[in-house]
């Protein structure tokens, strides 16, 4: 008997982000992501720049029997210096929505064990810029 293919659905984001790309072809999750990475390759100041850097924050354990699984924390960019140390991380938000209590945790819970400033950089459409301010 013949089977149909199944379909190959993608699921959408819950913020209504699309992925888009960057000046040198990099595809960001979102167009507010593009348009912060293409101003980190307009200034060029920083020595090394890794977009998406996976960060473990909490390691896995077991409690009573019960294992539980390593959290990790994904920042949109990671800056180095020159001697490659961790200078900065930079969270990119569109909007307040995507600020959520468990993205709160998360980079509380980056800085207390990398001991490394979070910048959420946030996106302001009426001027076209973005306004950094610690987490």
């Amino acid at each position: 008997m013949n089977e149909l293919p199944k379909r190959q659905f993608k699921r959408r984001n819950k913020y209504g982000a699309r992925k888009c790309a960057a000046i040198d072809g990099t595809l960001c999750d979102s167009r507010v992501e593009a348009l912060y990475y293409n101003r980190l390759i307009e200034d060029g100041r920083y020595h090394e720049t890794k977009y998406h850097q996976a960060f473990q924050i909490l390691p896995s354990f077991t409690l009573n029997g019960k294992k539980y699984s390593h959290r990790i924390y994904t920042p949109d960019f990671t800056f180095y210096d020159l001697s490659g140390t961790l200078e900065k991380v930079v969270d990119v938000k569109g909007g307040n929505a995507t600020m959520t209590e468990a993205a709160r945790l998360r980079i509380i819970m980056f800085m207390q064990r990398y001991k490394v400033p979070v910048i959420v950089a946030r996106y302001d459409a009426r001027t076209g810029l973005f306004i950094e301010e610690q987490a």
